[in-house]
């Protein structure tokens, strides 16, 4: 009898579950959570393979890249009402996203971040010059993408036919996305998810995960006064700064002043030792006379050039402004001071030269708001020759030469040049290399030095011009950023010398570019012959200091700045006893670095209380 009762029971548990699983409205709902939880692990897992990361790491930041995925997937149902559409919406967002950063990374050597989309037209005009070589993590993500699209096209559901309850429902979805979002971008919540912060940014996006790195970045579009900004207290700073009195005599000669930031140029060997079959910077390297050199820190490796160029102009940091942005795109957008108003101030004809085209990152606009008369570019340039695909940097030095024999008799010339033809990608199989590296183990390394020898000859044409010049000139060179050549010639240097390849010691190594300062006169060079390295914002300094001619008081803060802390860019600084810092360290140096934000903020958006004197020459 009991054992007939406990079929029975067993029986009508069995009939309830089939009647529960074949109901239709549950059916549709456990059809719904299953894609809820598939589809956002695919494009989770198809995200890291597209960016080379992680699939299991810290749990914080595990969860903030599975919330942002399913804060989209939120945000196209507000806007849809529409589950699958949502879904389908964010795979292919997602993998659109995966994918560009995929190729980007292999252009440039950094992923993507949410302001490239203002370098679009800089993309495509260089896109031709690149090749691609697919790995089987770009073959795999496609794999997964693919598999998500499966499940979707196979699955069907149904949505909620009562329009009050899908309302109620998009309601509560964008009120919890709209508290999150406003969380995330004012206040520290980032801070709960414990990101890395990394100066390789390839490798933060290797710890934080695709989706999560971008999100980060784009919180840096947003600029804030700094904590402790005060105007009154900014007016003391400023006015404590002393400007000698540095008197200029009739008779002194100002100088032609000539800075030429060459594209991609570098000596490698700052990285570690190692072979070629001939010296490919034999000109560069023999220079002593009337020539200061040293080592330039940098803020950016393999690409985003205009930061480089922004940070000599203007002296200001990407240590004050957000990680990776583009200052010519997002903060240049009024007149602003640079070394051009500086020595427009003392009577100089300012000109710019790129030998490409002239919207590329906003040089357009950016050019004439830093002070520049003029701007050349690969529209107006004569004569240009090309290399691979760029004008080649002989051809571009025959336009200074051009600009210099036409000017006027007593006219006094600053010339900022951008050269192209070192640009990457090296790739280009029509290109006969000369310089042979570690016995030809990488074909783009190979092609890299062979342009830098070519750029070593050119420089050496514009050299023996001005050597046979009366009129005092100064010519400034140095490079914007190391090439982006494979990633294994780097980590075999790095690995002689360091057991950590990604600790800040090491990665500093590929911020380094050389930069020496030429005179055709007799110059104090001993005067100069402690300074190895600097960052970028000092170069317009020390460059004015040679040319012996008048500097603004922030020239003059920057000067005393150095000599406690010389390297200071986006990823950090090293003080004078060649320790490396990050920003969030506090120490005897972080009310330096403060003072420095202070008056940076103050030169860049504070455009009601802006201290003009700051910023020009003293009228004392």
């Amino acid at each position: 009898m009991i054992l007939n009762i406990q079929n029975l029971q067993i029986k009508n548990i069995k009939e309830k579950l089939i009647n529960f699983f074949t109901n239709t409205n549950v059916r549709n709902i456990l059809k719904k959570i299953f894609l809820l939880i598939v589809i956002p692990l695919l494009i989770y897992l198809y995200c890291q393979f597209f960016c080379n990361g992680k699939f299991r790491f810290e749990s914080e930041r595990m969860f903030l890249n599975f919330l942002l995925i399913y804060f989209i997937i939120g945000i196209f149902y507000v806007v849809t009402g529409k589950l699958k559409i949502s879904l389908y919406s964010t795979l292919i967002l997602t993998f659109i996203i995966g994918v560009i950063n995929y190729f980007i990374t292999a252009f440039r050597g950094t992923p993507l971040v949410p302001w490239d989309i203002f370098s679009i037209n800089v993309a495509l005009s260089v896109l031709p010059t690149f090749t691609f070589k697919i790995d089987y993590k770009f073959i795999t993500g496609i794999i997964i993408f693919a598999l998500a699209l499966f499940f979707l096209k196979k699955i069907t559901i149904t949505s909620f036919k009562n329009n009050k309850i899908k309302i109620s429902y998009r309601l509560i979805v964008l009120s919890i996305i709209s508290i999150f979002f406003y969380s995330f971008y004012f206040t520290d919540l980032i801070n709960k998810f414990k990101l890395d912060e990394n100066w390789d940014p390839k490798e933060e996006y290797h710890n934080n995960g695709l989706i999560a790195s971008i999100f980060k970045q784009s919180r840096n579009l947003i600029i804030s006064k700094p904590e402790g900004y005060d105007i009154n207290s900014i007016n003391k700073l400023a006015s404590s700064i002393e400007v000698p009195n540095n008197e200029i005599s009739e008779d002194f000669e100002y100088p032609n002043i000539i800075a030429i930031m060459n594209e991609s140029f570098a000596e490698l060997k700052v990285v570690g030792d190692f072979s070629t079959n001939t010296d490919y910077l034999p000109f560069f390297n023999s220079l002593d006379e009337n020539t200061i050199k040293g080592n330039l820190h940098v803020s950016i490796f393999g690409a985003t050039t205009p930061n480089s160029e922004w940070e000599f102009l203007t002296s200001n940091s990407m240590a004050f402004v957000p990680k990776r942005t583009v200052p010519y795109q997002q903060y240049v957008l009024r007149k602003s001071y640079s070394l051009a108003t500086t020595l427009k101030e003392q009577g100089y004809t300012t000109n710019a030269i790129h030998s490409y085209y002239p919207q590329g990152y906003n040089r357009n606009l950016a050019y004439p708001r830093l002070g520049f008369d003029s701007f050349l570019n690969i529209n107006t340039l004569k004569d240009l020759d090309f290399i691979r695909e760029y004008p080649s940097d002989l051809s571009t030095y025959k336009n200074i030469i051009d600009l210099y024999e036409n000017k006027g008799e007593d006219e006094k010339l600053f010339n900022f040049t951008l050269t192209m033809q070192n640009h990457g990608s090296y790739t280009d199989e029509n290109f006969q290399n000369t310089i042979i590296a570690e016995n030809g183990t990488y074909p783009k390394l190979n092609q890299y030095l062979s342009l830098i020898k070519i750029a070593d000859n050119a420089l050496e044409s514009l050299i023996n011009y001005f050597s046979a010049q009366d009129e005092h000139t100064i010519i400034l060179i140095f490079g914007d950023h190391q090439p982006y050549v494979e990633d294994e010639f780097y980590n075999s240097l790095l690995s002689k010398s360091y057991s950590d390849i990604t600790s800040k010691e090491a990665t500093e190594k590929k911020y380094i570019t050389p930069f020496m300062i030429w005179a055709n006169y007799d110059i104090d060079e001993e005067k100069y012959k402690d300074i190895h390295d600097i960052s970028a914002n000092y170069l317009a300094s020390l460059l004015l200091d040679v040319a012996e001619i008048q500097k603004t008081p922030y020239h003059y803060f920057l000067d005393n700045l150095r000599k406690e802390i010389p390297i200071i860019t986006g990823n950090g600084y090293m003080d004078k006893n060649g320790i490396y810092h990050d920003f969030s360290e506090e120490n005897e140096y972080s009310e330096l670095i403060e003072n420095y934000h202070f008056l940076q903020f103050n030169n860049m958006f504070d455009n009601d209380d802006k201290i003009t004197s700051l910023f020009e020459i003293s009228k004392k």
